[in-house]
Parts: structure tokens; C-alpha cells; sequence
């Protein structure tokens, strides 16, 4: 038992995307990320989430429907959020790979959430 606590983890488990930054202009957000993964991702899929919103309206969709993010490099995407109060959570809902298969967190791997300060309404 002690010999596995020290084996490295099994590759495709962790989070293959990983959040580097994010930032708000005018009515949208910023999201910088890489992908840490040995292919290159073709669909990416986030949970965006407006913190202070009621459930109904909290999500906004921030997708990849047809993409090649390759290994190693780093992206910058922009998508559009309502006006409003608080900050956008943001984390990684799914990520299908070039040999078609799909990783989505879970709570033994999750992946980091981010969150995104919105400037405040005047």
C-alpha cells in the first residue's frame, strides 16, 4: 500500500485543461487556458456561471463546438455575459480529444474553478 501512495498518477486523470487566467471588458470575459493534455483537443465545453445571478439566468454558454487545441499551447477565448453583479465562476465541463475520447471532471479529478470579477454597473 505505501508503494502506490508513491506511483505517479495515471495519465488522462488529471485535468487536462488547465485555467490560466481570465478577465472582463464591456459585456464579456476573457478566458485564458492550456491544454496540458498529449493530444489535441476538438471539442471544449465550460461551465460559465454568473455567481450572483438567479439559477435560471446563471449559466452562459461557453463552448467549442469545432476546435484544434494542440498540446502544449496556450488560448485565449471570448465570450459574451450578461450585465450584472458579481463575479463569473468558470471551470471545465468536458474535453473530447482527437481520438474521440472525452474527459469530464469528476470529484476525484477535478478541475480548477476560476473566477472572473466583473466591473461594477454605473
Amino acid at each position: 500500500m505505501v508503494l502506490l501512495a508513491l506511483l505517479p498518477a495515471l495519465p488522462g486523470r488529471a485535468c487536462p485543461v488547465m485555467l490560466v487566467s481570465g478577465a472582463s471588458r464591456g459585456g464579456a470575459i476573457d478566458l485564458t487556458f492550456r491544454n496540458r493534455d498529449k493530444l489535441p483537443i476538438r471539442r471544449l465545453e465550460f461551465t460559465c456561471k454568473m455567481a450572483n445571478a438567479p439559477a435560471k439566468s446563471a449559466l452562459v454558454p461557453c463552448y467549442e463546438p469545432n476546435a484544434s487545441f494542440l498540446p502544449g499551447g496556450q488560448y485565449t477565448l471570448t465570450y459574451g455575459v450578461p450585465s450584472g453583479r458579481g463575479p463569473v465562476l468558470v471551470s471545465v465541463k468536458s474535453a473530447m480529444f482527437s481520438d474521440g475520447r472525452t474527459w469530464k471532471p469528476s470529484k476525484r479529478d477535478p478541475c480548477r474553478v476560476l473566477r472572473i470579477p466583473l466591473p461594477h454597473a454605473k
